[in-house]
């Protein structure tokens, strides 16, 4: 004869079962939370700034005088050196009036030279020679003159270089200092970026040193490389552009040999503000206002709410500072790489079951 325990073993199973059963369906599912990882301290110091590639040393070439272009030379992109004729404008008049000089000069010499024999015979007082003597000085700056207006007329090309630019065109008549062509020498580069005003307020100031440290240097990078070029200072601004109300920065390096960059090509400047802007004791975080919340046993205790994996939350005690346009500062026993609940961080608690709330494709 069976035992009775034994028979009615399969009735006490499955009544367990059912029990686990009433009990998994009785929970609550995990709640969808909105989470945000934080960034670390240097990376969230990161900018970048556009900017624009210039030849370091770069001239416009003009005349001095307004004439018609006889002769141009020069083309875009042509290798020059130091003296080579660049253009030459209309010179006759400048020649008649270096002749006429020349004449003067001449004429005043030999009245020079013949009061001079006069004088040494007593024929003629000191005064009348003097006379001569300032008559020839006039001359011969008038001839200089002369010879400068001519010297004028040609423009030269006044370092080893390259013709940028050429915005004229042969037999045109050009102004005074209009500019007939751009010359640049390669070698230097200068990259110029703007940088906004809101960012200089913030650098501490120092009377016994630049605003921006001379030996800091600067990640360059040009078009849609992400290679960087390191750049050093070279000149700023001190006054913004009424427009943009920013400080012109100009950055120099010499001519990367991997890489062809022309005059006006674009770059992009990289800063750490880390090294611009002053440490601060602790990491500063900046989190959605609506990141931060008080739990009922310490009303005065602002917390955020860390994720713990799978389905949990941790909360963290901060302290917090000020609503900037990048959120509200927080600060605590936050880590770069924590994901922290970014919105209705009032709503949570530490014995709730979270999943991390994924936005669906179309909205």
């Amino acid at each position: 004869m069976r035992n009775p325990l034994i028979r009615l073993l399969p009735v006490v199973l499955a009544l367990l079962l059912t029990a686990g059963d009433a009990e998994s369906q009785n929970e609550p599912p995990p709640r969808p939370v909105k989470l945000i990882t934080l960034e670390a301290s240097s990376a969230s110091l990161q900018r970048q700034f556009p900017a624009r590639v210039e030849a370091t040393t770069r001239s416009n070439l003009s005349f001095r005088m307004a004439g018609e272009l006889l002769e141009l030379n020069v083309s875009p992109g042509q290798r020059v050196t130091e003296g080579t004729l660049i253009a030459r404008i209309d010179d006759r008049a400048m020649r008649s009036e270096l002749d006429s000089a020349r004449s003067r000069l001449d004429l005043a010499q030999a009245t020079h030279e013949r009061m001079r024999y006069t004088l040494e015979r007593g024929a003629i007082s000191q005064a009348r020679f003097d006379e001569s003597e300032a008559e020839l000085r006039a001359a011969r700056a008038t001839f200089e003159q002369a010879e400068e207006q001519l010297e004028n007329t040609q423009l030269r090309a006044p370092y080893d270089g390259v013709i940028a630019q050429v915005p004229v065109d042969n037999r045109q008549i050009v102004q005074v200092q209009e500019t007939v062509a751009v010359i640049q020498q390669p070698g230097q580069l200068d990259v110029i970026f703007h940088l906004p005003q809101q960012i200089v307020q913030q650098i501490p100031r120092n009377d016994e040193v630049t605003p921006f440290e001379t030996a800091m240097a600067f990640e360059v990078r040009f078009g849609n490389s992400e290679k960087p070029y390191l750049a050093q200072l070279a000149s700023y601004t001190t006054q913004a552009s009424a427009q943009s109300l920013a400080y012109e920065v100009t950055l120099r390096l010499p001519q990367p040999d991997d890489i062809t960059l022309l005059d006006g090509m674009s770059a992009t400047v990289r800063l750490d503000l880390g090294q611009l802007l002053p440490a601060s004791e602790g990491a500063v975080w900046h989190l959605p206002p609506e990141a931060v919340s008080y739990r009922g046993d310490s009303p005065e205790q602002a917390v955020v709410w860390r994720f713990q994996a799978p389905d949990r939350l941790e909360a963290v005690p901060v302290e917090v500072g000020r609503l900037t346009s990048r959120g509200l500062e927080v600060s605590g026993e936050l880590d770069a790489d924590d994901r922290v609940v970014a919105a209705g961080a009032h709503r949570v608690s530490a014995d709730m079951r979270v999943t991390p709330w994924e936005k669906e494709q179309g909205l």
